[in-house]
């Protein structure tokens, strides 16, 4: 096999991405501040949004250091975390790696229809304040914003099935143009004389419940973005030096989005008071970036946009590999197994396609289903941190190219701990950010459970072989296809065949 493919026959990926690549992908959760933050400072207040906000992105990034860890370990598994929460469980229970798959892949795969619909609100509120008209599929009233979001969504999907080259050209056009507002805000306000620290509250209380309540019931919507920084994990069998790209691109993504998520808010929410934060959650940054160059709305809506076109294609290349990794290790239905001709999982980004076509055409306010995806995202999350100290604890002597201290043990288990209990307060506490109700958590529920179903499928059907409840841990001292620790010479031919 060429030192440039990763896998095996039908399922190799191309090894063409470099650590910039990887950071590049990762600009896209920063995007995400754009339209997530307003929500929270206008309901608990800047300076209280802002806390939270960092603590969230501290969390983060520690998440990104312990999976880097696992990324050197398993440099052949398509994926991301959710195929090292099956590694760090399949010895005790093969339903992790199901649940840990599907819940990923529906977090990432519902947003689509979320950004595609911001998009097309922007480009109304900007351009086309006229465009009012609506229809009805006879579940959902669609208007403007949805047919935007449609023809984004078609777009990204093109652009992802063509190669993961062509799609990452258009990252790089608009990471550069998210990076303009980032930028701004994270200095200019606070040389503008109408930056000012009154407009930053601390309303913790407003929300009428227990202030630790609302605390932790904000944290799980933030934690929904933020947390999205581990989706460079997804890319690791595509980096051309394995471990180094990924050691750099995990880390650096966590160290941007610890400076973004504090600078980025402390800025704008200084220039901008609550009141008008909370009329205009999305567009008040509008407002915000034109008090700082005058004139410049319309700028800042185009870096929007592309903040979040980069997500949409972020999400569709992330989504699809997670279930392509996924059927390739047995866990879902091995149709989804299969790369097109541009060695990307076209089937896989399809099905996300046709997923996010139903929430818009027939649910029309795709937000309804954020709980469910949230909920899914965090036990994939809680799977993963558990299963590096299950690794650790069975497999003490195994090779890991990247390796923590083992201070990190500890470390991965309290942040285990944490995502369990912002899952069980969040889950039950979604009134307080207005986000779902039982309903979400019931669609969550079910969501997890077909993943359960469809394994059994592929299991007793498509294998024709009984159901495998565990299967056999690691050998010690060798992790099966892991990566070899990269060395000069190495770096060296791949520099003369560059």
């Amino acid at each position: 096999m060429s030192t440039h493919e990763t896998g095996v026959g039908e399922h190799a990926y191309a090894k063409t991405l470099r650590w910039w690549d990887g950071f590049t992908i990762s600009l896209s959760i920063p995007a995400a501040l754009f339209i997530a933050m307003g929500y929270s400072m206008g309901a608990i207040g800047a300076w209280t949004a802002i806390v939270l906000a960092f603590a969230v992105a501290l969390i983060a990034c520690l998440q990104n250091f312990v999976y880097s860890e696992m990324a050197g370990m398993f440099g052949d598994k398509v994926g991301g975390i959710s195929m090292y929460a099956n590694q760090g469980w399949r010895s005790r229970t093969t339903l992790a790696g199901p649940v840990a798959t599907f819940g990923y892949w529906f977090s990432w795969s519902s947003s689509l229809a979320i950004y595609g619909l911001q998009i097309g609100t922007l480009m109304q509120a900007q351009w086309f304040p006229d465009q009012t008209w609506t229809f009805s599929t006879g579940l959902a009233t669609i208007g403007f914003p949805h047919v935007v979001a449609l023809v984004v969504l078609l777009i990204g999907w093109s652009l992802n099935v063509l190669g993961m080259r062509p799609a990452m050209w258009l990252m790089y056009v608009t990471g550069i143009l998210i990076l303009i507002p980032i930028a701004v805000f994270a200095v200019a306000p606070f040389l503008s004389p109408d930056w000012s620290v009154a407009n930053l509250q601390w309303t913790l209380s407003a929300s009428g419940f227990p202030g630790w309540q609302t605390v932790i019931a904000w944290m799980f919507v933030m934690a929904w973005s933020v947390y999205g920084i581990e989706a460079v994990a997804a890319f690791v069998p595509e980096f051309r030096h394995t471990v180094r790209d990924s050691r750099i691109a995990l880390r650096l993504a966590g160290f941007f989005v610890l400076a973004v998520y504090f600078l980025v808010p402390l800025g704008v929410g200084g220039l901008v008071p609550q009141k008008d934060i909370a009329a205009n959650p999305v567009t008040f940054y509008l407002q915000a970036f034109n008090s700082i160059i005058p004139g410049s709305g319309w700028f800042m809506t185009i870096c929007l946009i592309a903040g979040l076109m980069l997500m949409m294609i972020m999400t569709t290349a992330a989504g699809g590999r997670v279930l392509h990794g996924s059927a390739i290790e047995g866990l879902t239905i091995r149709q989804l197994g299969q790369l097109n001709r541009a060695k990307v999982p076209a089937r896989a980004m399809s099905l996300d396609l046709v997923v996010n076509i139903i929430l818009i055409l027939f649910v029309g306010e795709a937000m309804a289903v954020i709980v469910a995806g949230i909920m899914g995202y965090l036990i994939c999350h809680i799977l993963s941190l558990s299963g590096f100290v299950n690794l650790r604890r069975d497999h003490p002597d195994a090779e890991r190219p990247i390796k923590l201290g083992r201070q990190w043990v500890v470390v991965a288990g309290v942040l285990a701990a944490v995502d369990a209990v912002i899952l069980i307060v969040g889950v039950f506490s979604a009134e307080i950010t207005g986000y779902g109700s039982f309903k979400e958590v019931f669609i969550g529920i079910l969501v997890l459970s077909l993943s359960v179903v469809l394994y059994f499928y592929r299991q007793l059907k498509q294998e024709r072989r009984p159901i495998q409840w565990r299967q056999p841990g690691l050998p010690l001292g060798a992790i099966p296809n892991a990566p070899s620790r990269e060395t000069p010479l190495v770096d060296a031919l791949d520099a003369e065949r560059e």
